[in-house]
């Protein structure tokens, strides 16, 4: 079933989910292993509770999507949290001498996961042939982040007129702490609207918890009756 999956487009996106969150288990076997529980886990509530019960087996499968989107966008911000400082690695290496993919190869090698893997992506690419903007495009694709735009023309720029490119990536570090500052102040502004919305999400759920506990046969109608379901 797991090869089969893995043809298909849908599967080939997990796969790729998965790869960038670096989750250890085979995409395969998460996604069987989740659609196999939330049949298991429809069949039982559908037979212990009632015949409607049986939606809550699609809980399965779709906790098992948003750990790993989460897994994802957790790796993708801490890429986008060490960009400036994997820079700042770099303009100090170009100006100890090294090229620009000498660069890139003392900075894949002193940077934190997932700056390291992804950039020593970037060194393996461009030691089999592929231009070093082009590479930087890749990761700046995978990770979802635009400011590899910038790293992929200050290589391309290097590599059809030269010089230094030193200046240029201390530049560009710059602007993306600015970015990150802004973003931080932003998310602080936010913080209050962001947890009434979940307050506000939650509460329906809350109640129908606690009415079901403190007086369930208000309950009943609700799913027992055929308007009621």
């Amino acid at each position: 079933v797991g090869r089969r999956l893995e043809r298909k487009g849908a599967m080939q996106r997990f796969s790729e989910m998965c790869d960038i969150g670096a989750v250890e288990t085979r995409p395969s076997v998460l996604a069987v292993g989740g659609l196999a529980g939330g049949l298991v886990l429809a069949v039982l509530l559908a037979v212990i509770w009632a015949p409607w019960a049986f939606l809550f087996g699609a809980l399965v499968p779709l906790g098992t999507w948003l750990y790993v989107r989460r897994k994802m966008h957790t790796r993708r911000k801490r890429f986008s949290e060490q960009l400036s400082e994997d820079l700042d690695v770099l303009a100090a290496a170009l100006r100890a001498g090294h090229s620009l993919a000498g660069g890139f190869a003392v900075m894949a090698e002193q940077a934190s996961e997932p700056s390291g893997a992804e950039f020593r992506r970037v060194v393996t690419d461009e030691r089999l042939g592929v231009q070093l903007d082009e590479a930087l495009k890749r990761v700046g694709i995978r990770m979802e982040n635009r400011d590899m735009d910038q790293v992929a023309l200050i290589a391309l720029l290097a590599r059809e007129t030269g010089g230094s490119s030193a200046e240029v990536i201390d530049q560009v570090s710059a602007n993306i702490r600015a970015r990150m500052d802004v973003r931080r102040l932003v998310h602080t502004l936010t913080a209050q609207g962001r947890l009434a919305r979940w307050i506000v999400s939650f509460m329906p759920v809350f109640l129908l918890g606690a009415i079901y506990v403190i007086f369930p046969a208000y309950l009943e109608p609700l799913f027992n009756t055929t308007v009621g379901v």
